[in-house]
């Protein structure tokens, strides 16, 4: 006990204190990640970690069918980030145990592992921590990677050290990845190619939302949904004065305030999602989860994480479920495969800051166009489909 709270001030404290002060962020259940407070589980354990958001979502439609093909199973879903583990008890709620993914160190990963004794372990998209993995590994547990994708600056590192990513690769049984770009990525970084498959993104498997009630708000609706900071301003800064009304969704919770304060300095009439009120321009959506109502209810979606430079983008095609089109700026490296479906199938517009308020303009404008485009995003849902079934049929061998 002593060692693990030395290891914690020593190595994890400094972290979470530059997160706390500097990032806003908070870190719930250390004591568990630092090894205590395992799940107890009473049968065999399926094991999905899932990093943050997105990956939760991704990883929906996957656990729906392996919780109706393994009824015996205790399902446990891990996640890193808070905002991803709040997600999964919404999303995921019929799994058996929630929990944080345990610090890498070898006798935390080893304490987990010996508890848990897991049969899968099933990791959504990426985030490789060799100790557990190797931990899994010795274990005897079945190792899958699934919806894999790979940047191409993490390739290029990888390959700079390609001696350890040999050896971290190998420990998976199967590696199922997105796309052919991404298969090419890890093609000379695992050691035995049969372990590789195409499967498609799980994201593209993803349902909508059953949508209850409506809300009453002036028309028309845009969306500003996953925003990091300074898009904020800039959006309603090339928004301001027009005849729309704004719903505005953060990306992050502890961002809430800040958009507030912002709102209010810039004098734009404002409510919140948790206390909403009549007579105003923009409803902050100061609560996690509730994106499908308001793509739902809007004619336009803009997506954030796409007009700075070090994000990369969000899912597009989230606000397509709802047949809402999508507006998303010139930054979406981290998106590259959803922006093109959703451009080449006419459902998004990918667009500079600069032409924001044209573009939006032309839109409400255009019956014909909007929905041409409301069409498109629905039949660019259903044209993706199937990456569950062939992800399910590698997992379970047929």
């Amino acid at each position: 006990m002593n060692v693990l709270i030395l290891l914690y001030l020593l190595i994890v404290a400094p972290k979470l204190l530059i997160d706390r002060v500097f990032r806003g962020k908070r870190h719930p259940g250390l004591l568990q990640r630092l090894g205590f407070g395992i799940p107890k589980a009473d049968r065999p354990v399926i094991w999905i970690h899932a990093v943050s958001v997105g990956e939760v979502k991704a990883a929906q439609p996957l656990f729906r069918e392996l919780r109706q093909k393994e009824p015996n199973s205790f399902f446990l879903i891990t996640t890193t980030s808070a905002t991803g583990q709040a997600e999964a008890k919404r999303s995921l709620a019929e799994a058996d145990a929630f929990a944080y993914l345990p610090v890498d160190l070898t006798w935390v990963v080893n304490r987990w592992v010996k508890q848990l004794n897991p049969r899968h372990f099933i990791l959504v998209e990426s985030d490789f921590w060799y100790n557990l993995l190797a931990a899994l590994k010795k274990n005897g547990t079945h190792i899958a990677l699934v919806s894999g994708k790979m940047s191409e600056r993490s390739a290029r590192r990888f390959k700079q050290f390609s001696f350890f990513a040999r050896k971290l690769f190998s420990h998976f049984d199967q590696l199922c990845l997105q796309n052919e770009t991404h298969l090419q990525r890890y093609a000379p970084l695992v050691a035995d190619p049969a372990k590789l498959h195409l499967t498609g993104n799980l994201k593209l498997d993803i349902k909508p939302q059953a949508i209850e009630g409506r809300l009453d708000l002036p028309q028309p609706v845009i969306t500003i949904s996953c925003t990091h900071a300074t898009e904020e301003e800039w959006l309603l800064d090339a928004l301001q004065g027009g005849e729309w009304f704004i719903i505005l969704a953060p990306r992050h919770p502890e961002r809430f305030e800040s958009v507030a304060e912002l709102l209010a300095r810039k004098n734009i009439p404002f409510s919140r999602w948790s206390s909403p009120q009549k007579n105003t321009k923009v409803l902050l959506v100061d609560a996690m989860g509730q994106l499908p109502i308001c793509y739902a209810h809007s004619r336009l979606a803009i997506l954030g994480g796409s007009f700075v430079t070090h994000i990369g983008g969000h899912n597009v095609l989230e606000p397509c479920l709802y047949g809402t089109p999508v507006i998303f700026g010139p930054h979406m490296q981290g998106q590259a495969e959803f922006a093109q479906r959703a451009i080449e199938s006419g459902a998004g517009l990918q667009v500079p800051l600069s032409n924001i308020r044209s573009t939006v303009v032309e839109f409400l404008n255009n019956p014909k166009k909007e929905e041409s485009m409301r069409k498109s995003a629905r039949e660019l849902i259903q044209s993706g489909r199937g990456s569950t079934i062939r992800t399910l049929s590698v997992l379970l061998g047929g």
